[in-house]
């Protein structure tokens, strides 16, 4: 299956994985960071007290911060197998949360996981097309 982008996120199905992913909307959430990210609270390393405040000034365009939390609706347009991997990647690199919906009694057995960028599905009854997918991202 072919990687999708959509808002400068995109979404890479493992090697072989017959799951893919459109994103219908994306949202920025403007909420901070993740409580773990705080690398926007340092300081400038270069200045000393007293004297200058240098040292006090917030470092957060070196790259290291994480971006804000991004919220996106989107589907799986072909049916998740067991093992089968999806990788977020560009403007956000971390799955925050997932919500797996659907009404269909079949595919109430369609579960996800998720560590760091890549989600795993495990399926227990027999996935259709169509799931939506709600994700927070960072």
């Amino acid at each position: 299956m072919a990687a999708t982008t959509h808002d400068g996120i995109t979404y890479t199905p493992g090697a072989g994985d017959a799951v893919e992913f459109t994103a219908d909307l994306t949202l920025d959430m403007y909420a901070g960071t993740p409580n773990d990210s705080t690398a926007w609270l340092n300081g400038n390393s270069g200045g000393s007290y007293p004297g200058t405040l240098t040292g006090f000034v917030a470092n957060n365009s070196d790259g290291s911060a994480v971006a804000g939390l991004k919220l996106v609706c989107g589907r799986l347009t072909t049916a998740p197998g067991t093992g089968d991997t999806l990788t977020v990647s560009g403007d956000a690199t971390t799955v925050q949360a997932v919500i797996l919906g659907n009404t269909e009694v079949a595919a109430a057995g369609t579960k996800v996981t998720f560590s760091g960028d890549t989600l795993t599905f495990t399926v227990t009854g027999t996935p259709t097309a169509g799931v939506t997918m709600w994700l927070v991202l960072a």
